[in-house]
C-alpha cells in the first residue's frame, strides 16, 4: 500500500494539473481496477533503498531481512526506515535498539532536509516524513521500556505537534502513559484535544479520570459503564479472564476483540498500579456480566453471519 503511494505522488509531482478533480480522475484512470506495475527503471538511490525495505516488510526470514535494510542503507546512507528494520529485527538489547532508532530518526530528518519545516503539522500524509515517525514511535517505545518514561511522553508529544491528525494513534499510547504517571491533569487535556475518539483507550481512560476525581464517581459509574459496552472483551483480557495471545494483533477493528487486547496489553499496569480502581472495575464487571455476556454472543454471532466461522485475532 505504502508503495502504491509513493508511485502515486511521484506521478503527481512529474505532471501539472488544472484542478483537484483533474488529478483525482487521473489517479482514477491509472490505477483503478487495474494491475500495479511499478517502473522502477528511473529510481533514484533512494526510492532503490525504499524498495528493498519493501522488499524486507514482506519477507518472513530475518536473515533476509537485516540484508535488505544494510543493502538500502549502502543506497542510501538516509533510509530511515532501514535503521528502523535493524531496530526491530537484529538489535540484541533496547540499548541497541535504541541507539538504531535514534538514528532512524537522524536520518529521517536529514532525507526530508528544507521540508521538514514544511510539512510540520502535516507529517504522516506525505509519504516521505512517515520512516521519520515510525523511527520516533520506536524510539519512544524504547525509551518508556527502560524507565526512561517522562523522555518517552515528550517523544509522542512532538510526534502530535507534527501530526495533529496523528494516524498512528500515538494519543491512545500517550494517555495510558500519562494516566500511568499520574499526570492527570496533561490527560485530562488530552482527552479533550480529541473528544471525539470513540475507542477503546478513550472510553476507558474517560472512565479512570472520572474514578480518580473523588466527586465525579457516578460519572465514573456512567463512563465505565459504557465503555464495557463499546468493548465488552476488555476485562476479559485486562483481568486474565481470558490468555493475552503470543503476538499482538496486527489488525484492529472498532470495539473488537483485538481492539481489547491492545489496550489491555497498554494498561495492565495502570489498572495493576490502583487497586482500589481495579476493585470498581472487577464489582461494576460483576454486576453488568450476564449483560457483557449476551453482548459478546451477538458480536460473535453477528461477526461469523459476516466473515465466517474465523477468528479476527488469526
Amino acid at each position: 500500500m505504502e508503495e502504491l503511494q509513493r508511485q502515486i505522488a511521484k506521478d503527481l509531482k512529474e505532471k501539472v494539473f488544472g484542478s483537484l478533480e483533474e488529478a483525482n480522475k487521473f489517479i482514477q484512470e491509472k490505477y483503478d481496477g487495474k494491475e500495479i506495475k511499478f517502473d522502477k527503471s528511473k529510481s533514484s538511490s533512494k526510492e532503490k533503498a525504499m524498495d528493498l525495505i519493501y522488499e524486507a516488510w514482506e519477507s518472513d526470514d530475518i536473515d533476509e531481512m537485516i540484508t535488505f535494510a544494510e543493502k538500502a542503507i549502502k543506497l542510501d546512507e538516509n533510509c530511515a526506515d532501514a535503521y528502523n528494520l535493524l531496530a526491530e529485527v537484529k538489535a540484541k538489547t533496547p540499548l541497541e535498539s535504541l541507539e538504531l532508532f535514534a538514528k532512524g530518526i537522524e536520518a529521517g530528518k536529514k532525507s526530508l532536509g528544507d521540508e521538514f519545516e514544511n510539512y510540520k503539522g502535516h507529517f504522516w500524509g506525505f509519504h516521505e516524513t512517515r520512516p521519520f515517525m515510525r523511527a520516533m514511535a520506536g524510539y519512544s517505545n524504547i525509551l518508556w521500556h527502560i524507565r526512561e518514561r517522562s523522555k518517552s511522553i515528550e517523544v509522542i508529544k512532538e510526534m502530535l505537534q507534527l501530526n495533529p491528525n496523528d494516524n498512528q494513534g500515538m494519543r491512545h499510547i500517550l494517555i495510558t502513559r500519562l494516566l500511568i504517571l499520574n499526570r492527570l491533569l496533561e490527560a485530562g487535556k488530552l482527552y479533550k484535544d480529541y473528544e471525539d475518539d470513540f475507542s477503546a483507550q478513550w472510553h476507558y481512560s474517560k472512565a479512570y479520570l472520572y474514578f480518580c476525581k473523588r466527586s465525579k464517581q457516578l460519572y465514573a459509574d456512567k463512563a465505565l459503564k459504557e465503555a464495557m459496552e463499546y468493548n465488552p472483551y476488555v476485562p476479559l483480557y485486562l483481568f486474565g479472564l481470558t490468555e493475552m495471545p503470543e503476538e499482538m494483533p496486527e489488525y484492529i477493528g472498532v470495539g473488537d476483540e483485538n481492539e481489547a487486547i491492545s489496550y489491555a496489553d497498554d494498561a495492565m499496569e495502570l489498572w495493576a498500579n490502583n487497586k482500589k480502581a481495579v476493585k470498581w472495575f472487577v464489582d461494576m464487571h460483576k454486576k453488568m456480566k450476564d449483560e457483557l455476556d449476551q453482548l459478546i454472543e451477538k458480536r460473535e454471532k453477528d461477526r461469523e453471519e459476516r466473515f465466517g466461522n474465523t477468528s479476527d485475532k488469526e
